[in-house]
């Protein structure tokens, strides 16, 4: 048994800055994916994705992407799982609101992320089971609460639901098993949540 080799995605963005991402167990073409549509989840927001594999081999893909007419709603998912945050990519995609997506990997980078004085999210999607810093403890730092704090989750223990909701979460979601209705949860917390500045 071999295992896929590690490819990092370091998404280029305007300002020169980077946000570096690891995709284990991952083939190259799933990559590509999976930065195309970071790119367009983004929505101008990122300039390229360079990727690079253990071998030394990197390729650049570039946004063609136009300008954003308004400003796209800003949306932090706290997921430290790739499949998932690629799921809710491509569900955002499909979204009739067109947002701006930001991923933080952990409870300590999604803390970062909400204390910097220029970001002002419109929702923040929030995963318990993180690492470094739990969803949980990332929602009684979070203060004072802003932004509607949505819980996305796979825990449907009634401990962890009564907890997030005492912290301040707005809404408590199990995450389905079923592919569809995943989507359709995830573009209705969008839907529910944040105001479409296009219109």
């Amino acid at each position: 048994m071999t295992d896929e080799p590690t490819i990092t995605l370091h998404c280029l963005l305007k300002n020169g800055r980077r946000d570096t991402t690891k995709l284990t167990h991952h083939t190259l073409p799933v990559a590509r994916e999976v930065a195309k549509w970071v790119l367009q989840a983004g929505n101008g927001r990122y300039t390229g994705i360079d990727i690079c594999t253990e071998d030394g081999k990197s390729e650049t893909i570039r946004s063609t992407a136009p300008a954003p007419t308004a400003p796209a709603p800003e949306v932090l998912l706290v997921e430290d799982n790739a499949g998932d945050a690629l799921l809710i990519g491509q569900a955002l995609t499909e979204s009739r609101i067109s947002v701006h997506l930001h991923i933080a990997r952990d409870g300590e980078q999604a803390l970062q992320i909400l204390k910097e004085p220029d970001f002002h999210p419109d929702l923040v999607i929030l995963d318990l089971s993180i690492p470094k810093i739990s969803g949980h403890t990332v929602l009684s730092l979070y203060q004072p609460k802003k932004t509607a704090v949505i819980v996305f989750t796979a825990s449907e223990n009634e401990t962890d639901v009564d907890r997030a909701l005492s912290l301040g979460a707005k809404e408590y979601v199990h995450k389905p098993l079923d592919l569809d209705d995943y989507k359709d949860a995830v573009c209705g917390m969008v839907h529910k949540w944040v105001r479409d500045k296009s219109m």
